[in-house]
């Protein structure tokens, strides 16, 4: 059976530490949000993973939410014929029910960790959460000095005028493509960020949901200029769509998409990597050519800088996961596993699945 489900992010690990877009997350008219709590290695990804695999062999879609740092682990997900989400709801994105007991509540997972036991071991966990979080600080110096490096996101070689250009041509898409769009809300989600294994795009979801993909070449931050512009015309017309801010610098569009009419733009990272069969648009040639050769080598050290700061920023990420691993192993002896698999039967029960 063909999966209908997508897998997105509501997190990021950006140039001023991490976004959230959490605060959206199942919160329309009839949804219901489950807050998971509990510490580090009480199961939390698991539980969710299994009332997700239990929707899917159902036949129904599921939106997986997975961690900004470890796109391994799930963060959250959401079934939208149930109207049913769950969440991870500590931080960095601690999370409460609109409203409890009307728009969700409460599954408390640290229930079924022997706390006492841990707290014997309470010097370790402290110096590696101490660890972990500041690995995290580091990385996020290096990802604000990489956005600034970036040319792409200052938009540091092009003219006003070709920035004018990008957003024309934006609007002559949007006066083709969208007119036939269904009438509904926008979504905000992020399609991918730095984690600890590196650039992580979610290109299945880019897969499943366009047909028709056009990835925006984005050398010199046009397709982020064509983006914003397409993103804005969208919530002007009233269009169901996806909008994609960017991981980086979320005041940036990363990418749009149309699920009703399968069709999708993303501006282009050399970093990520795509699903076939995508169109590209050349926006870099609305440049003045003359002007760009003679810039050339400029641009691309500072596009090597650029790239090497992600990467040592994302190998910040990877120590930073490398203790959080550790701290999760200490914890995990003091979990009834066994009645953390019995609670996510019952959940799965509970919600006719």
């Amino acid at each position: 059976m063909e999966s209908k489900s997508t897998v997105w992010l509501l997190g990021s690990n950006s140039e001023r530490g991490f976004h959230s877009l959490y605060g959206g997350f199942c919160r329309e008219g009839g949804d219901f949000l489950r807050v998971i709590k509990g510490g580090p290695g009480t199961g939390k990804s698991s539980f969710m993973r299994a009332v997700g695999r239990a929707a899917e062999e159902a036949g129904l879609a599921v939106e997986y939410i997975v961690c900004s740092g470890d796109p391994e682990s799930l963060d959250g997900i959401y079934i939208p014929e149930l109207r049913i989400g769950y969440v991870d709801g500590t931080s960095p994105h601690a999370l409460d029910p609109a409203v409890f007991g009307a728009g969700g509540d409460y599954l408390n997972l640290g229930a079924y960790c022997e706390t006492g036991a841990a707290y014997a071991r309470r010097e370790e966990l402290c110096a590696l959460t101490e660890g972990y979080r500041s690995w995290y600080a580091r990385a996020y110096e290096l990802l604000a000095a990489a956005a600034k490096a970036s040319p792409a996101m200052n938009l540091a070689y092009v003219t006003d005028g070709e920035r004018a250009a990008a957003r024309a041509r934006a609007d002559s898409v949007a006066a083709r493509e969208l007119a036939a769009a269904p009438r509904g809300t926008a979504r905000r989600r992020f399609l991918g960020s730095m984690t600890c294994a590196g650039r992580y795009l979610a290109s299945g979801t880019l897969a499943a949901l366009c047909r028709r993909l056009f990835l925006l070449d984005n050398r010199l931050g046009l397709g982020f200029e064509f983006a914003r512009e397409l993103a804005a015309e969208a919530e002007r017309r009233g269009v169901e769509a996806v909008i994609c801010p960017h991981w980086l610098r979320p005041e940036l569009t990363e990418a749009v998409i149309i699920p009703a009419l399968g069709v999708g733009w993303a501006a282009l990272d050399p970093l990520a990597a795509y699903p076939e069969g995508h169109r590209r648009l050349h926006l870099a040639r609305m440049a003045d050519s003359e002007t760009q050769r003679a810039l050339r080598t400029q641009l691309r050290e500072d596009e090597r800088l650029y790239e090497k700061l992600l990467h040592r920023g994302g190998e910040c990420l990877a120590a930073a996961k490398a203790l959080h691993d550790r701290l999760e192993a200490l914890y995990r002896p003091f979990v009834d596993f066994g009645a953390l698999t019995r609670a996510a039967e019952s959940e799965i029960r509970r919600v006719g699945l």
